[in-house]
């Protein structure tokens, strides 16, 4: 028993050993080998930082417009991905300072924050704010804790994506039950408008369960009377001057 005890402990390590040197880079899970950051030579007014499906659509949106951007993303086989779709994007973690510099944040006039993990994003912010005052910072938001969070940050410019792609939804669904489409669209960007209004009034409540509830109750109420009083006040007599399929036929009818 001595004699096998003592084998065992001899052979462990050198099991180990082997383990480690031969099995595991042959059978094992490699890690991800760390890419050095990209040298950014290409400096515009906007900087994008977090480029997936948000950060993407707004890039995609400036750059049709004629506006460029310095895009930024810590994710290599998304950066890999892009650039094969044609995005000139670079690899760099826009939280560290050096990065934010020589990506031209000096310069820009516009810091779009749109990295996917909540954290980072509000760390990225936060440097922003206190190294570079002068940027104006437009944050991404998935919901509306995030946005408190970022309004408790001093962040003014938020945009939640729920909201717009919902209203958006929402709009669409009057117009197949026959509103008229710009009444339908002037209502969700009322919307929109009183909805953003409640959510810096309801901020300081969060923190409270029943007082937070009891707001929500209040706003949501405020908000349905305030799209009634629209309806009463604007009403969609003259829409249909917007609405494609008239204007078609009015313009026949003069022909």
């Amino acid at each position: 028993m001595m004699g096998v005890t003592t084998l065992s402990m001899t052979a462990t390590p050198l099991l180990l050993l082997i383990n480690e040197r031969v099995l595991l880079p042959r059978f094992g899970t490699r890690e991800k080998v760390e890419t050095t950051a990209d040298e950014i030579d290409l400096h515009y007014p906007v900087i994008i930082a977090g480029f997936g499906g948000f950060g993407s659509t707004v890039g995609r949106f400036l750059r049709a417009n004629g506006v460029q951007a310095t895009i930024l993303d810590n994710d290599s086989d998304r950066v890999e991905l892009l650039r094969k779709m044609g995005f000139k994007v670079f690899y760099g973690d826009a939280t560290r300072i050096d990065i934010l510099k020589s990506a031209g944040a000096d310069q820009a006039r516009i810091l779009v924050a749109a990295i996917g993990t909540p954290d980072i994003n509000a760390d990225l912010m936060q440097k922003a704010r206190n190294l570079f005052p002068h940027l104006t910072i437009m944050a991404r938001a998935e919901h509306t804790t995030e946005a408190c969070d970022l309004l408790d940050m001093g962040i003014n410019d938020i945009y939640r994506e729920t909201l717009d792609t919902s209203v958006r939804l929402g709009v669409d669904a009057l117009v197949k039950l026959g509103f008229r489409r710009y009444s339908a669209l002037r209502s969700g960007q009322n919307f929109i408008r009183y909805d953003e209004a409640a959510l810096c009034r309801l901020a300081p409540h969060r923190h409270d369960e029943s007082d937070y509830i009891y707001s929500v109750r209040e706003e949501i109420e405020n908000q349905e009377q305030l799209l009634t009083s629209d309806r009463e006040i604007n009403p969609a007599m003259n829409d249909h001057a917007w609405d494609s399929d008239i204007l078609r036929d009015e313009f026949q009818n003069r022909g």
